[in-house]
């Protein structure tokens, strides 16, 4: 499967498409914290459940966007800083900073 939308046809799941575009990456992630869970547990689920389960963790995912009930928080990028950007201002060069 090569996108989110591969994995709700595989599990012949309903979504909303505008949801899918705007929320991926946190749908993802929270899809793959359940799949981390799913897979811990002991005696390990059976692949009929597993399916189940699977289904029922994508849709919770995808419905905690699609209905607002999750606050956004950033998703950890290892290596990437945020950065503070200014709109409608140019940034200052060397050259122009001292002229003024």
């Amino acid at each position: 499967m090569d996108s989110l939308e591969d994995i709700f046809a595989a599990l012949r799941l309903d979504f909303d498409k505008h949801v899918v575009r705007v929320h991926r990456l946190h749908i993802l992630r929270h899809f793959g914290q359940q799949l981390t869970s799913i897979e811990a547990r002991d005696p390990p689920v059976t692949e009929e459940e597993r399916l189940t389960l699977y289904a029922s963790a994508l849709l919770q995912a995808h419905d905690l966007f699609a209905y607002g009930e999750c606050s956004l928080q950033p998703l950890p990028f290892p290596g990437l800083k945020p950065k503070l950007i200014q709109l409608g201002r140019k940034p200052q060069s060397a050259r122009t900073a001292g002229a003024e």
